[in-house]
């Protein structure tokens, strides 16, 4: 019936069930139950009826009697309680202790001291009218994320004074009516709450509602964020009492609100018998004392600035580098939407308080970005340091030593341990160290003006500034990264006032030196506190039972093989202490192969002298900071397990088991893990010094050497947590890990976890993949029909083989993966991608690029989000043979220069072209030798005019044995075919487009027209320019084209004396060829050769005109020097340059190819004459081909 009322939906039965399970008094009972695997509410209420009638049956015959517990109904009296401000005298003013009266008074009541009768605790208050306002404030919790509780406990041993059930059961809830302006609205007393809660649409419209940054934890651990927080003006009807509560409003939802325990309690409507309260901190021995919570009050109110805002210590500290190692710039991180507005918040908050700020110029260094969502939604920044810190030097700063500290704490009876707030932040970079830490975000890039975590001199940097800031200040000490303040004295009392004025001295000396104290952190007054393996009390100095707490309450083995584990572990302790062997005798006997399982007394009492011995000496060493430490670690199933050991020997032990969330971890997660477990249990050991971690789980050891990048978001929340520590991992087979894989496997059933515990196991991969749902849907629907994913799972949960051969050959492909690898929800993650199971992955690759982006574009936006093997590869292929991708390609890169083979004479080679001048056309021919060349007027561009030229420049010079030209129509016609053939030079020609095989002429053709332009614009004879020309020295020569042709100067205008004009014969070959050999040289830095295509292959044929596609073609016919005749898909035949041609991936159409013609020479230069037929008519009128189909070969 209570249930009805709780909104449970769907998860009301298995709610109800662990209600049961967590609420029965009897221990027995509830091993019972937790037993049961896969326990319904049915199976649990039978099980609790079977017991139960047992117990009946048990007492019948033992003829006990059955007490009968009958309850005690308390009748309802009106309190008048007169309205009280101070809860010690009753009275209102400051929250000063020098401003209570009751303080140092007696009351007359109780006799107590620092309180007045009237506000004793110790009787039951009258109750007066009075119209005053009380205000009730909620009390700061201990928690230093701002988690608060709402557990709506039943109660049924308090008193209300409010509305009254009739029904038994529903009296266990409790209720009280309260006026919100003319409206009776109903409350639930929620006593195990730590805030009050209020539906939204409870409220007035005009109430103000301010930003809150709690989180409400539900008993079921659920969470839920707040919409705000207001205050509410409350009325108590029966006694016309009025209240201001501060309320967390929420959603409507929430149909009942809550009062918290500090507001019942204040409101009188609970009662709560602080004498009767013990405290659960394992640090605490003596109850909440008056005194104390006066001495917090006044701290706090009187040093207000010393718990607000950053500190900031004297001096800037300038980051030491190496030069030597090069330095790195890191991209920026990917940052899920979700987390992109309170990431900006967050950075512009931290910009503002002056702990980071922009960067605008350039840095050498750039650490990644790694952001940690905090349960209040906020994000933590932290950076990836590790590239800087290899290039970081450390200061190393010697901590203090137990031997230093324990002569001055020894007599010490009273304890105050403070936390800095935000410590890292107290010491201030240099400008230069400043830029050293920038990191990049994805609103620009950002420096540290503060000390960053992480980097590897931090803990030293600021152990020193600290110490330095708190030195010569009485009864003080720095303990790893936390501060002492003790008091000493004869009596409890002069110890306390000691302590007490030293308190006052440090937070003076706080001020001063802008140190800021984390007040959430702040342990009081307390009587005992943990200092590396011992207890300072106020008794003395004795051994701390934490380290060893491991051992003394391990379970005993279940199984045999859990008594080898144990015998193992005693073998290797009993090289320390040999009586370990003869007390481990009678569990060795179950170990035999013909004995049967039985643990008796015998091995029970064995068990237990063994326990005992290990945790004293000599098998157990006390700590010593001069040897080095080294940490064993160790993950099972369902329990972690750490061993802290010197040379061998142990030094501490520490176990947990893990929770349902944590057993579901990859099992590197779950090493991972370990380490962490280990690193923060043994803090006071490990921090500030190196250590040697053991484990058994290989991939650690090179995943902490990567960039937290590479690794999966829980585990990167692991690798934060290692930074403050300066440790190496170091691989050992399990067998050689005797103490961490027992404690792994018998554990504490400890499952208490620390705030980073609880950040890392809320971390939802998903959350970081950019996926919509629905396609995060269909994955995970195909991974779970893909058989290798669900092998891959399965090792990855489990752990992979040491050996390679015992990985199963489905999953091979990822073993070399192994430490970027983890599952979530049915996924598994590689890092922060999401693995495609094989069915999905043609489909991923086309959404991948639907949008037709390049090759790299597609690969980075793959790498971004999705994995899986040989993706690489599988998206190259996709848009290789992308049709739409090949029909708009760019042109390609060019290739390596090859010059034309050098001649020997001049005249042996020449170039030829056509150039339009002013509207008129000329011709010009070029020597290769000499660059020496003719110009002619051509009055048309007829094949005969330009060969009656030609036949004039060869008159005057001789016929060459080459002549290069292009493919115009001029010198592809017939006529010119037969001039070469009757003048017996050979022809060559460049491909189509490529006017670049016959550079000479265009070069030629360049020079020439530049200086007709110039000689038209001074007005100046163009001939004249022409000879200046001819006999000016060529760069890098000492002769003239004219001196290489003729081997004489020619007269100029220049007055120039007869012998000059004397023919002489120059040899400049040598002197050429390192002219091309120069050329060569600078142009082949850009350039880049492409692979040969042979017959058959299929290519893009790049386009000549704009807005016009590459063709598929496939080559038919290869005519050397990178010129190949193509096939389009119409059966036309082009010829074009290799640069012209891109290999395509798809396949073409039926393509015949074209066999080479034998015994035609293209080892050279093309030849023209081999390849053009010579056709007539009957007539013996010779067939000319048309001129626009100059680019094709037609048969």
């Amino acid at each position: 019936m209570l249930a009805s009322t709780c909104n449970f939906g769907q998860l009301k039965d298995s709610l109800i069930r662990d209600r049961v399970v967590c609420g029965t008094n009897s221990s027995s009972w509830r091993e019972r139950l937790l037993r049961e695997e896969n326990l319904t509410l049915d199976r649990c209420l039978d099980i609790c009826r079977a017991m139960e009638i047992s117990r009946e049956y048990n007492k019948t015959i033992a003829g006990q009697a059955v007490e009968e517990l009958h309850a005690i109904k308390q009748k309802e009296r009106k309190r008048l309680d007169k309205e009280i401000t101070c809860r010690f005298c009753g009275r209102a003013h400051e929250r000063l202790k020098s401003k209570c009266p009751a303080y140092g008074k007696k009351c007359k009541k109780c006799g107590k001291e620092n309180h007045f009768a009237i506000a004793c605790r110790s009787k039951s208050s009258q109750s007066e009218n009075g119209k005053k306002v009380h205000t009730v404030t909620e009390q700061d919790s201990d928690s230093c994320e701002d988690i608060m509780t709402v557990t709506a406990l039943t109660q049924t041993a308090v008193e209300v004074n409010q509305i009254k059930e009739s029904d038994r059961k529903k009296r266990e809830q409790l209720f009280a009516g309260m006026m919100i302006g003319d409206s009776l609205v109903k409350f639930q007393v929620d006593c195990g709450a730590t805030c009050n809660v209020i539906p939204i649409n409870m409220l007035n419209q005009n109430v103000k509602m301010e930003h809150t940054d709690k989180v409400l934890v539900m008993y079921n651990k659920s969470k839920l964020c707040p919409l705000g927080k207001c205050k509410v003006k409350l009325t108590n009807p029966r006694n016309n009492k009025k209240y201001r509560v501060e309320f967390q409003v929420v959603e409507e939802d929430c149909k009942t609100p809550l009062l918290g325990r500090t507001a019942s309690e204040a409101m009188k409507l609970i009662q709560v018998k602080y004498d009767n309260i013990w405290a659960l901190d394992s640090s605490v021995t003596t109850a909440p004392s008056e005194k104390n919570t006066w001495l917090l009050e006044e701290i706090k109110t009187e040093f207000q600035d010393v718990f607000t805002g950053d500190g900031c210590l004297q001096g800037e500290y300038k980051l030491e580098i190496d030069t030597t190692v090069q330095p790195v710039k890191l991209p920026k991180r990917r940052v899920p939407v979700s987390m992109m507005k309170p990431l900006k918040e967050e950075l512009r908050s931290l910009a503002d308080r002056q702990i980071i700020a922009p960067v605008e110029c350039s840095t050498d260094w750039i650490s990644g970005m790694v952001t940690v969502q905090k349960p209040n939604g906020k994000p933590r920044i932290c950076i990836d340091p590790r590239p800087l810190n290899k290039a970081l030097k450390r200061s190393h700063f010697p901590l203090p030593t137990i031997d230093d500290i324990l002569p001055d704490v020894s007599k010490a009876k009273v304890f105050t341990v403070c936390d800095v707030k935000h410590g890292f932040w107290h010491v201030k970079l240099t400008d230069e160290a400043s830029h050293l830490t920038t990191f990049a975000t994805p609103f620009g890039r950002f420096r540290w003006l503060r000390m960053p975590m992480g980097i590897s001199p931090a803990p030293e940097i600021f152990q020193r500034k600290l110490m330095q800031a708190l030195e010569n200040l009485p009864g003080t000490y720095i303990i790893a990264d936390d501060i002492l303040i003790t008091g000493k004295g004869e009596t409890m009392e002069l110890a306390e006032m000691d302590h007490d004025r030293n308190l006052r001295l440090f937070l003076e000396r706080c001020r001063e030196r802008n140190i800021k104290l984390n007040v959430e952190k702040l342990k009081l007054r307390r009587q005992e506190v943990p200092y590396i393996g011992h207890l300072l009390t106020a008794e003395g100095l004795r051994a701390d039972p934490e380290k060893v707490r491991a051992i003394t309450e391990m379970p005993a083995p279940t199984d045999i093989k859990g008594v080898q584990r144990l015998v193992g572990m005693i073998n290797y302790l009993s090289k320390f202490y040999k009586h370990l062997s003869d007390d481990c005798e009678p569990l060795r006997q179950l170990t035999h192969r013909d004995s049967l399982w039985e643990w008796t007394d015998v091995q029970d009492e064995a068990f237990k002298r063994l326990k005992e011995k290990l945790t004293q000496v000599p098998v157990l060493k006390y700590y010593s900071p001069e040897e080095e430490l080294t940490l064993q670690c160790d993950a099972s199933e369902t329990g972690l397990g750490a061993a802290l050991t010197q040379h061998g020997k142990p030094v501490a032990f520490a176990s947990r088991a893990l929770t349902l969330t944590e057993r579901g971890y990859a099992q590197i997660e779950k090493e991972c893990l370990a380490i962490v477990f280990g690193m923060e249990k043994f803090h006071q050991y490990t921090y500030g010094r190196l250590v040697s971690v053991q484990s058994d789980h290989k991939p650690l050891e090179s995943i902490i050497k990567k960039p937290l990048l590479h690794a999966p978001k829980r585990l990167q929340r692991m690798l934060l947590r290692l930074q403050k520590y300066d440790i190496t991992i170091t691989y050992v087979p399990g067998r050689e890990m005797l103490l961490a894989d027992t404690l792994s496997r018998a554990y504490l059933q400890d499952s208490i976890k620390s705030q980073t515990e609880l950040e890392t196991e809320c971390v939802n991969m998903v959350d970081y993949v950019p996926v919509s749902t629905e396609s995060m849907d269909r994955i995970r629907a195909g991974t779970r029909t893909d058989s290798t994913l669900q092998m891959l799972i399965k090792t990855i949960q489990k752990g992979w083989p040491a050996c390679k051969k015992e990985v199963p050959a489905g999953i091979t492909q990822f073993q070399s993966l192994q430490d970027e690898l983890s599952t979530q929800d049915g996924l598994v993650f590689k890092g922060e991608r999401v693995v495609i199971p094989q069915a999905l992955q043609a489909d991923i690759t086309q959404r991948i690029h639907s949008t037709h982006i390049g090759t790299e574009g597609c690969l980075r936006r793959a790498r971004d989000c999705v994995y899986w093997h040989g993706m690489n590869d599988h998206i190259k292929k996709y848009i290789a043979t992308c049709d739409i991708c090949r029909s708009v390609d760019a042109r390609q890169q060019k290739e390596t220069l090859k010059p034309h083979e050098p001649t020997t004479r001049p005249w042996t080679k020449v170039g030829t072209d056509l150039f339009s001048f002013e509207g008129r056309d000329y011709l010009i021919t070029v020597d290769y030798y000499s660059n020496f060349w003719e110009i002619d007027y051509l009055p048309d561009t007829k094949s005969s005019t330009v060969v009656r030229k030609l036949k004039a420049h060869f008159a005057r010079q001789g016929i060459p044995n080459i002549v290069f030209s292009d493919n115009g129509p001029q010198y592809s016609s017939t006529e010119f075919a037969n001039f070469s053939r009757k003048w017996e030079f050979q022809h060559h020609t460049s491909s189509p487009g490529y006017p670049q095989s016959n550079g000479k002429a265009e070069s030629a053709v360049k020079t020439a027209k530049r200086l007709m332009k110039k000689a038209k614009l001074a007005g100046q004879d163009p001939y004249l320019a022409l000879l200046d020309h001819r006999n000016t020295p060529t760069q890098g020569l000492t002769t003239s084209p004219a001196q290489r042709l003729l081997s004489r100067r020619t007269r100029t205008l220049l007055p120039i004396g007869d012998r000059l004009l004397q023919p002489k014969v120059t040899d400049d070959r040598l002197a050429l060829r390192k002219n091309i050999e120069r050329q060569t040289k600078y142009y082949n830095r850009t350039a880049k050769d492409m692979d040969t295509l042979n017959p058959g292959d299929v290519v893009r044929v790049q386009p000549f005109e704009q807005h016009t596609l590459w063709s598929k073609a496939r080559v038919c016919n290869t005519r050397g020097n990178r010129s190949y005749d193509v096939e389009l898909d119409n059966g036309r035949v082009l010829r074009r340059n290799r640069r012209h041609l891109r290999r395509a991936a798809e396949v073409g159409k039926n393509m015949s190819v074209h066999p080479q013609p034998e015994g035609q020479n293209l080892t050279g230069l093309t030849r023209n004459e081999g390849n053009i037929q010579i056709s007539t008519t009957r007539s013996g009128r010779v067939v000319q081909q048309p001129g626009y189909l100059k680019d094709y070969i037609c048969n």
